[in-house]
């Protein structure tokens, strides 16, 4: 089942347009999909029963997207023993969780509004448009609640920005117009913190004294994110026997993410694989600032692309 849902993904988003890179080489693996269409990138976790997503998985999925400027999305279609219904958004580990029907509508401009929590399902109110409709047909707090069957406290929590039941949402909606906000996925990441913690090995602990940021991953074909000032590069640090193969993933998704990637080595490798350059650990130990390592990155790239 969750092969099938996982391809239906693909085909979805292959033809509304998005590139795709699917990570089937890689286990365990924090989201199976990298899509992206024009500057929107999604990462996107496919799990037919939802129940299944680790809390650790999702950490690495919300950090990456964090790092990255991306919208992390999961895709299933049970949780917790229900069937997931269209056009409303579940939330789990402060991801939004959609099934693929909400995915298909998403995918053509249309988001949802409506979100499953404790209780049942909830919308988000534009308080200030809410406030001003109000006001605009002349009708006072205490009215306006009567007419909605609501306590006077309850409106003024709304046109303070609190959140409304799916049916009080309605009665509001046929009584003020169109004030209801649409769920925007980048949001479940606002208040998202990403530090530097981590693997502090040699490689690592090199690039931080002069003044790189590098953020260490796991579950996804690279080990790190290194970022200076607007920069980000894609790393691969394991000394595993298929570095070659496992650098053309790495290739793919910065291509697909259009920023670059490097490859930190122990031993001399080829040049180039696809987008990743390789540099010997030993070129490490003559740099002094972010500067140096980003143009010892430049320079690669660019005798590779001259080669």
């Amino acid at each position: 089942m969750q092969s099938v849902l996982l391809g239906n993904v693909i085909k979805m988003l292959k033809k509304e347009g998005f590139e795709v890179v699917e990570l089937v080489e890689t286990k365990p693996r924090c989201f199976d999909v990298i899509a992206r269409k024009d500057k929107k990138v999604l990462l996107i976790k496919v799990l037919y029963n939802v129940d299944s997503l680790k809390v650790e998985v999702a950490e690495e999925m919300r950090k990456i997207a964090k790092l990255l400027n991306a919208i992390p999305i999961v895709v299933g279609e049970r949780f917790k023993s229900d069937f997931l219904e269209r056009r409303v958004v579940y939330t789990r580990y402060n991801l939004p969780v959609i099934n693929l029907a909400t995915l298909y509508d998403y995918l053509r401009g249309e988001l949802p509004y409506i979100y499953s929590a404790p209780g049942g399902y909830y919308v988000k109110l534009d308080a200030e448009k809410m406030r001003m409709a109000r006001e605009a047909i002349g009708m006072s707090i205490g009215a306006a609640a009567k007419k909605l069957g609501i306590s006077k406290r309850t409106l003024m929590n709304y046109e303070e920005g609190g959140d409304a039941s799916l049916e009080i949402a309605i009665k509001i909606e046929e009584l003020f117009g169109n004030v209801i906000k649409r769920i925007d996925f980048s949001e479940f990441l606002k208040e998202e913190k990403v530090d530097e913690k981590g693997d502090g090995n040699e490689i690592i602990s090199k690039l931080r004294e002069i003044g790189i940021s590098v953020y260490t991953v796991k579950h996804t074909p690279f080990d790190a994110i290194s970022k200076f000032k607007k920069r980000e590069i894609l790393m691969g640090l394991k000394q595993v026997r298929e570095i070659e193969r496992r650098a053309m993933l790495i290739g793919k998704v910065s291509q697909i993410m259009c920023v670059d990637a490097a490859y930190i080595t122990e031993k001399e490798m080829k040049k180039k694989i696809d987008s990743v350059v390789f540099v010997h650990k030993e070129e490490l130990e003559s740099l002094r600032t972010p500067e140096d390592f980003i143009s010892l990155i430049d320079e690669k790239i660019e005798r590779c692309e001259n080669a």
